[in-house]
């Protein structure tokens, strides 16, 4: 369950001795900026959270061909290991709802653009970073709902008596997680793909003028 967040592109800044309506679209790519600084820790929590994931792989390849008590002590490690990507979780929620908060500002600004085609430009930005807030809001809902399921299963591997119809009981509901994190994975990188080219367009609007 790796994940793998795609970051919108460093923005540009431009110094204004352009005409009202550039002014305009200048202080709304501003507040964009602005928005988008709250992001900056997403990268190294995307690492940390990779790291656990790769320790989990390692946890549950000792389960293997651990016995019984090996499996309860195991099973305590992979019960930290999830709480610990819950928590990575959270923090990246709150990063991204900080985001989310700042933007307001742009969505502001946006009022105040007088050149129609300006306008049309940045409401465009404002629709894909909406969805993109919405899909990153469903893609930690679904994330955190396959975790509780994955913490599920270590802790019943904690338990004294274990049988292996539990245990794949457990795994058939982490399972069904996958398509649904695809899923929201791919909206979120495809909203952010459109972001990238939004703001490109902005950026170029600048440098021909």
């Amino acid at each position: 369950m790796k994940k793998f967040l795609l970051f919108i592109a460093g923005s540009a800044l431009f110094l204004s001795g352009c005409s009202n309506a550039e002014s305009e679209l200048n202080d709304f790519y501003d507040e964009f900026a602005a928005s988008l600084s709250e992001e900056e820790g997403l990268g190294e929590l995307n690492e940390q959270y990779n790291t656990l994931e790769g320790e989990k792989a390692a946890l549950q390849e000792e389960l293997n061909e651990a016995s019984i008590e090996d499996i309860n002590n195991i099973s305590s490690e992979l019960t930290e290991n999830t709480e610990q990507r819950l928590e990575l979780l959270q923090e990246e929620s709150t990063l991204i709802e900080s985001s989310n908060e700042v933007f307001d500002s742009a969505r502001d600004a946006a009022e105040n653009i007088s050149n129609e085609e300006y306008k049309k430009q940045a409401d465009s930005l404002i629709t894909s970073m909406d969805a993109r807030y919405d899909a990153h809001g469903s893609m930690t809902d679904t994330y955190t709902e396959a975790l509780n399921a994955e913490q599920a299963l270590f802790e019943y591997l904690g338990e004294e008596d274990i049988t292996q119809d539990t245990v794949d009981e457990h795994l058939n509901t982490i399972a069904e997680y996958n398509e649904p994190i695809s899923e929201a994975t791919e909206r979120f990188a495809s909203e952010t793909e459109k972001i990238n080219q939004l703001k490109g367009e902005i950026e170029q609007i600048f440098e021909n003028n």
